[in-house]
């Protein structure tokens, strides 16, 4: 099951709280039908439990007969059509809930309990959700430019900043903000969801965290195998061509030790000093015997008239 599927398993278990709150709920449903009241198929849905919820809130409300049935328009298993196959029936919810206009009936979304209740039907028939293991993304699909416009500044009072684009030329409204999304689903009565949600991005977030330190250490350790090739290739010249006499003797146990071991760092290398030395204080005759290093080279380049 999808996290998508998850969730709306979890708002069709949710019983509206007043009547207004399942007029408000049924109101959604068939304003966003892009069939309705048109066609006697008003949506199609891969969620049996919300097909069924439609049709006890149409019947119990309103005493419309809704039929459930397999989708005649695929042959997908799993999914199913939602009828109000009477004309009259059809009309006469059309007329109750004031729809074929470009503009919400604010009737039915006085209260904040029946907004919730209208973005909970909404969502059950036109909304996904993204997995947010992969990412934070929920949207709802509008049937036209006016209806997402007007539902989106229903939105933006209660705190949801929709954002708005299309795909295959079907209007849509989405939330990217893993924050929007939380108080969204918990705006609608999905709790659970959001509960999950804010675990995974726990989750995430630590996943995260451990990755950047991952990376920043293998970062600094490639500047550290860097550094000890360019201090083993100075401290291996001056051997070959004066050898390590050529270099004081404060200086000469610090470059027997990073040759001995060159994978060590410059506080390990601190510590086998005798007497130890600090971090800085390797750092600085390093760059001595870098000094020595390139200076010899210059006389070398200089002898060879290069």
């Amino acid at each position: 099951m999808t996290f998508s599927q998850e969730v709306k398993r979890e708002l069709c278990r949710i019983e509206p709280k007043q009547a207004c709150c399942g007029w408000a709920q049924l109101y959604g449903m068939l304003l966003f039908s892009r069939t309705f009241p048109e066609e006697e198929q008003v949506f199609a849905t891969e969620s049996q439990r919300a097909a069924e919820l439609f049709a006890q809130l149409a019947a119990g409300l309103a005493g419309a007969f809704v039929t459930v049935r397999t989708d005649p328009r695929t042959r997908l298993e799993g999914r199913y059509a939602v009828l109000i196959e009477d004309a009259g029936q059809r009309e006469l919810l059309r007329e109750r809930f004031g729809l074929g206009v470009p503009v919400l009936n604010p009737h039915f979304v006085e209260k904040d309990c029946c907004v919730a209740a209208f973005f909970r039907g909404i969502f059950l028939l036109y909304g996904s959700i993204v997995n947010p293991e992969r990412e934070y993304h929920l949207e709802l699909a509008a049937p036209d430019e006016f209806l997402a416009e007007e539902t989106a500044l229903l939105g933006r009072v209660r705190g949801f900043h929709w954002k708005q684009s299309r795909r295959k030329g079907v209007p849509l409204l989405y939330l990217k903000e893993s924050g929007q999304i939380e108080d969204f689903l918990t705006f609608i009565g999905a709790t659970k969801a959001t509960l999950r949600l804010m675990d995974i991005k726990i989750v995430k977030g630590m996943r995260n965290k451990v990755n950047r330190a991952t990376n920043c250490e293998t970062a600094n350790l490639d500047k550290t195998v860097e550094a000890s090739r360019g201090q083993v290739a100075d401290i291996a010249y001056i051997e070959k061509l004066r050898g390590l006499s050529y270099l004081g003797e404060d200086l000469r146990e610090l470059a027997r030790l990073r040759l001995e071991n060159p994978e060590c760092s410059l506080r390990e290398l601190a510590g086998m000093l005798s007497p130890p030395l600090s971090r800085s204080g390797v750092n600085h005759r390093l760059k001595r015997i870098q000094q020595a290093a390139a200076e010899l080279r210059a006389e070398e380049q200089k002898k060879s008239g290069v």
